[in-house]
């Protein structure tokens, strides 16, 4: 296990991707998760991409990149023939880079809620499209890693990935997200490891409100996820998994005391829905006591003052775990 970023944390720094590479490697970090092909390169140049690629491999970065665009044809905002080409286009591109694991996400947080398509409907035509660009994915021996991002569950994942085929679907887990449907991050982990090949790494805090509970963001190990625990059960099943800190500040509120939020989530179960309240309670315990910044006075410090020493903080307290938990990664080459 190495431990990078992703680019998405340095958006405020406004760099280019040479540039964030070059920083990554400063601060003492093993590689980088890019955003879009198209934002890496607007028309897809292949030789300004594999300049990337290069440069990550010359300083010995791990280096993946995400697709463009949104595998749901609900949200995507095009004619599925036109989604179907850009991402073959990108799968191409990408494939050409020697980036064959391509993180990408079926929503944001409010389709789930308050899209006129059901939301079984979303998982179900995601799914029939990727089935639709399985052979260019096979092709290239690319797969389409899936984030928890708000949208769609650590169960919900694992039955889409098993219906279109694990050789092309996986899972890029992120670790905080899960707590947006009231998933235990450690359960969650032990669903999503068999499929999990890229990851947003974050940890965060809860605390109550009259509909349910607010999550802060915060670097691993500053907040309440088990990361001792975690950590083993993501490289039983991928040893060499990249572990990119996605850092950002922003509360958000999930309303889990809601009956309408609670039908949309058929597979939670009462156990882990308590285990989460317990999860909250022991941080509004924490907050209350001073042994937590107040959430809300800590929001307004700009996170753009703050990413280096958290992005530094959290990649020390996860290399230090690592290390004491024997999980290094031995594969320092990132096969094409």
């Amino acid at each position: 296990m190495r431990v990078g970023i992703d680019t998405f944390t340095l958006r405020d720094l406004n760099l280019d991707p040479f540039q964030q590479l070059d920083l990554i490697n400063s601060w003492g970090l093993e590689g980088a998760q890019f955003g879009g092909l198209r934002g890496l390169s607007p028309g897809l140049d292949a030789g300004r991409l594999r300049e990337i690629r290069a440069r990550a491999d010359e300083l010995g970065l791990y280096s993946h990149v995400s697709l463009s665009a949104s595998c749901n044809p609900h949200v995507a905002n095009m004619p599925l023939d036109d989604l179907r080409r850009m991402l073959t286009e990108e799968i191409t591109a990408a494939a050409s880079c020697g980036w064959h694991e391509l993180h990408c996400s079926l929503g944001g947080v409010e389709e789930r809620y308050v899209h006129p398509v059901p939301w079984k409907q979303h998982l179900s035509d995601s799914a029939s499209f990727i089935r639709s660009i399985g052979p260019v994915l096979r092709q290239h021996h690319s797969r389409i890693d899936l984030e928890t991002h708000g949208d769609t569950t650590t169960f919900e994942l694992v039955r889409l990935i098993e219906d279109v085929g694990p050789d092309i679907a996986g899972i890029c887990l992120d670790t905080a997200n899960v707590l947006c449907h009231c998933e235990d991050p450690l359960e969650a982990a032990r669903r999503a490891a068999p499929y999990t090949h890229l990851t947003h790494v974050k940890d965060a805090i809860g605390f109550f409100t009259d509909l349910g509970f607010r999550r802060q963001t915060l670097p691993p190990g500053k907040g309440a996820l088990d990361w001792e625990h975690i950590l083993p059960v993501l490289a039983a099943c991928s040893p060499a998994l990249p572990l990119s800190i996605e850092d950002h500040k922003w509360l958000f509120d999930f309303n889990c005391f809601d009956r309408h939020w609670l039908s949309l989530h058929p597979d939670l179960t009462t156990g882990e829905f308590a285990d989460i309240i317990r999860l909250v309670w022991r941080c509004q315990k924490r907050i209350s006591a001073g042994e937590l910044a107040d959430p809300e006075e800590y929001e307004k410090i700009p996170h753009v003052e703050e990413v280096e020493i958290r992005l530094r903080g959290g990649a020390k307290y996860l290399k230090r775990l690592i290390g004491k938990l024997n999980l290094a990664d031995r594969v320092n080459i990132q096969p094409d």
